[in-house]
This record gives C-alpha cells, sequence and structure tokens, in this order.
C-alpha cells in the first residue's frame, strides 16, 4: 500500500459532504414531521360523540413509574363514576407510554405535541378531564348496540 494516501481519502470525504448540502432544518419556520409512534405528552381520547372514554379505573395512575396521574372521583347520580379531575404533570413525565399501555379502554394516548417548553411553571400541569361522567366499564355486544 502506497504511504500518505489518508489525506487524499479525507480530502474526498470532506469534498463529497461539502456537495451533500445542509442537513439542517431552520426550526422556528420549518419543521420535521414526527414518526407516527413517537412518544410525547399524554392526551385523552374522546368517543365520537365527545364524551370521555376514560372509567375513571385508576390504572394508568397505578401504572405509572413517576407518579404524574392523580384522578379525583366521586359517585355519580345515576349509580357510576364522576371524574372531579384528571390532572397530569408534564413536566415531571419521562413520556415512557406505559400509563397508554396498560389502559384497557384506550382512553389515553401520546400525543404528537413536543413543543412543551414554557416560562412559567404552572403551565406544566394540566387538567385533562374536569367536572364529567365517566364512561360506563361494560362494553357492548354485538346483539345490544342493535337493539
Amino acid at each position: 500500500m502506497i504511504e500518505g494516501t489518508g489525506w487524499l481519502k479525507g480530502f474526498v470525504i470532506t469534498f463529497r459532504n461539502m456537495l451533500r448540502g445542509p442537513i439542517t432544518v431552520r426550526y422556528p419556520e420549518h419543521k420535521l414531521t414526527l414518526p407516527e409512534r413517537s412518544r410525547w405528552a399524554v392526551q385523552q381520547r374522546l368517543n365520537d360523540d365527545g364524551s370521555p372514554r376514560c372509567t375513571a379505573c385508576l390504572i394508568c395512575v397505578k401504572e405509572c413509574p413517576d407518579d404524574v396521574l392523580y384522578i379525583e372521583t366521586s359517585a355519580a347520580e345515576g349509580g357510576g363514576k364522576h371524574i372531579d379531575r384528571y390532572v397530569y404533570e408534564i413536566g415531571a413525565c419521562m413520556m415512557c407510554g406505559l400509563c397508554v399501555e396498560a389502559c384497557p379502554f384506550s382512553a389515553i394516548e401520546m400525543s404528537h405535541e413536543y413543543e412543551l417548553a414554557t416560562r412559567h411553571g404552572g403551565d406544566l400541569v394540566r387538567v385533562l378531564l374536569q367536572d364529567v361522567d365517566a364512561a360506563s366499564p361494560r362494553r357492548e355486544r354485538k346483539g345490544e348496540a342493535d337493539a
């Protein structure tokens, strides 16, 4: 092998990268589209009629390793549960998605909201649901929906 060709290989790599063009994005003006499976802040999923899917079963609260979810419930007039407040602390969440995986009713999901920076600490605590009746944990069978 000929000695002294290392500088030539380095020059070829440098020249190839100079011709490639910029690979960065001017962030505030242009934003990259995130992959569908990216995990960011937790958000509620609602039914088609706008009612919450949450049954206040507290499984997501028990599964959260950071204790960032908190649900206050009370008894509803019709015999079910009433969600007084469903609170989520974004600032302490590590966005692992364990709460979403544990929810048997698919009531919460990971959103694509990634611009979570704020100047005020109070903005890092969100109320996901407030003063709504919880969904019934009973699932409809195929014959019951038509009747």
